[in-house]
């Protein structure tokens, strides 16, 4: 069952698709947990990419490898996006605003802020997959 994520912003009216909103809540709900590294990647097309600055991974696997190494650094995140927007003509290309606080192994807390892309693609049932993610985080 997905995650809800309860700090969503308001969604635009172009992103009308119930479908598309659950993703993205689930999306940010599961991104602050460690315990599904394998859920996170089935938000993916089997060629899905996800990049973060100059990290990057490409299907399945490297996905999941990533994210492992992301969550051993920072074993506390909590993500808030600020704003989330149509980019194109359509809601399969999505932008995204937010900034992130991070509490680490010592016990100390830092943040920074980020901005996304993320390219959506429904699958043979209709159902909406992430076919890109891209992280910019400052």
């Amino acid at each position: 069952m997905p995650r809800k994520f309860h700090k969503m912003p308001a969604l635009p009216e172009a992103i009308d698709d119930p479908k598309v909103q659950e993703l993205m809540s689930h999306y940010f709900a599961t991104s602050n947990h460690d315990s599904d590294h394998e859920g996170f990647a089935d938000m993916f097309t089997p060629d899905g990419e996800y990049s973060m600055n100059d990290r990057k991974a490409k299907g399945r696997e490297e996905i999941i490898n990533m994210r492992r190494g992301l969550w051993s650094h920072i074993p506390t995140r909590d993500h808030t996006p600020h704003m989330i927007y149509t980019h194109g003509h359509d809601q399969l290309q999505l932008m995204s605003r937010g900034d992130t606080k991070y509490k680490h192994h010592m016990g100390h807390e830092t943040g920074t802020e980020w901005a996304a892309y993320y390219q959506l693609k429904k699958d043979e049932n209709g159902e909406p997959k992430f076919r890109k993610i891209h992280i910019i985080a400052a």
